[in-house]
């Protein structure tokens, strides 16, 4: 009988032109010749002018971690912690932890503890520019990713309406950040996204987005929005149905573009972001608010569903409608490393005119993020600590199997009295 390591490599013998193509420089397609063309077009050896000596500007860091434990008695626990460490000895930190009883589908979970996550760091980044105790705050991943699957509700009884108040706290950082002269950026690691490169087609009318969806969109939002709770598995399809005839084909990753054709420390020109990932569902929910604070309606002649929708949208529609638009770059700050991406308001770009729902996306000159690259270029660390502030904030916050296992749990038995074990499964792994 052949080892498993001799069949891992049969199955990537088997496979291997279909690994490479990730990895070729040589485009294998129409759109990989055009994207990388294009791609290289729009990347810039990034060439620092040293202006002398120039006074570092203390920055303050924002990360989480959290964790999620099946118990033997049929229900979920969550986790989740959140830390921030700024200039002058300012730290303040988050913690919350959830119960969740029921039959709940794992996507359901596993998005309700990113979303407690991220609701505790939004908190300590609030609470950071109501301090005024700096003027530089990093987030740990995008601002902007998240923001579209926000409208839809969480298919978890009692947290339905989790995912809106996550997106008031964004909308009201984006705010006070602008008001009080903030500089915020979002630094992600992963580079999956297509935005650069859905930009660079659009920008050429290259694979044009399809407008064939509204009137069936219309009748999904009405199955699966309006009904107030969207599933793990509605929130695949929906991904599924935003993209479909969006493109002839599957792009390639940003993260993919940039390792085959770019290469050496560098930067993209940044991409302005509107509505352009909203997708279709989650771009009709925008469109009836637009609608509605343009055309009021009566409540009673909107159905049950529409009403309670209604009644969670209606507080905060205008300032969902004054949001910002984000900017989103990518930057290698050193040959051989990986690129980072790096979200904005729009305002940092020089165009505060912008808002979110007001347009779809537009690149605009690399001149506009040099500014933030220069912050980012001194606490660049290497290879390990692409940011020296997050580094710190991530070695600190990380939620580690043993402090969960060996430290929380006992907490979580002593304050509630009953000896909680976790079920069968997570047993095994946990010694």
């Amino acid at each position: 009988m052949a080892s498993f390591t001799d069949l891992v490599a049969q199955s990537i013998f088997q496979r291997r032109e279909e690994f490479l193509a990730g990895l070729s420089i040589e485009p294998r397609d129409e759109v990989e010749f055009l994207l990388a063309a294009e791609i290289q077009a729009h990347w810039h050896p990034l060439e620092l002018r040293n202006n002398g000596a120039q006074e570092r500007v203390p920055v303050a860091a924002i990360d989480g971690s959290h964790a999620i434990r099946a118990l033997n008695f049929g229900a979920d626990w969550i986790v989740a912690q959140a830390l921030l460490i700024g200039p002058d000895g300012f730290r303040q930190s988050a913690v919350d932890t959830l119960l969740l009883r029921g039959e709940i589908e794992r996507p359901a979970v596993d998005r309700c503890a990113s979303l407690l996550m991220r609701s505790l760091e939004l908190d300590l980044a609030l609470k950071f520019v109501q301090s005024g105790a700096g003027k530089i705050l990093l987030l740990d991943g995008s601002l902007y990713s998240d923001l579209p699957y926000l409208l839809y509700n969480l298919a978890i009884g009692g947290y339905e309406h989790f995912p809106l108040r996550v997106l008031e706290q964004y909308l009201e950082l984006f705010d006070l950040c602008q008001k009080r002269d903030i500089l915020l950026l979002g630094l992600a690691k992963r580079t999956r996204a297509t935005v650069l490169g859905r930009a660079i087609l659009d920008q050429r009318n290259f694979s044009p987005i399809s407008t064939s969806y509204q009137a069936d969109a219309v009748q999904m939002l009405d199955a699966d929005v309006q009904d107030a709770e969207v599933s793990g598995a509605t929130l695949v399809r929906l991904e599924q149905e935003q993209n479909r005839g969006r493109d002839m084909h599957k792009l390639p990753s940003d993260g993919e573009l940039l390792h085959r054709w770019t290469k050496g420390s560098g930067l993209t020109d940044p991409v302005l972001l509107g509505s352009a990932s909203f997708g279709r569902a989650s771009a009709q929910v925008v469109a009836q608010l637009a609608l509605q604070v343009k055309q009021p309606v009566y409540e009673s002649a909107l159905s049950s569903a529409q009403q309670r929708m209604a009644a969670r949208l209606t507080s905060m529609q205008e300032r969902l409608l004054a949001a910002p638009a984000i900017g989103t770059f990518y930057v290698r700050l050193a040959p051989g490393e990986d690129v980072l991406r790096v979200d904005a308001p729009a305002s940092t770009f020089g165009r505060s005119d912008l808002r979110l729902l007001d347009f779809a996306q537009a690149l605009i000159s690399y001149t506009t993020a040099l500014p933030m690259v220069r912050h980012l270029v001194d606490d660049y660390g290497g290879l390990s600590v692409y940011n020296a502030a997050l580094y710190v904030v991530d070695q600190e916050v990380r939620l580690r199997a043993e402090t969960v296992d060996h430290v929380y749990l006992p907490v979580l038995r002593r304050q509630v009295g009953y000896p909680i074990q976790y079920d069968r499964s997570t047993r095994r792994f946990n010694r």
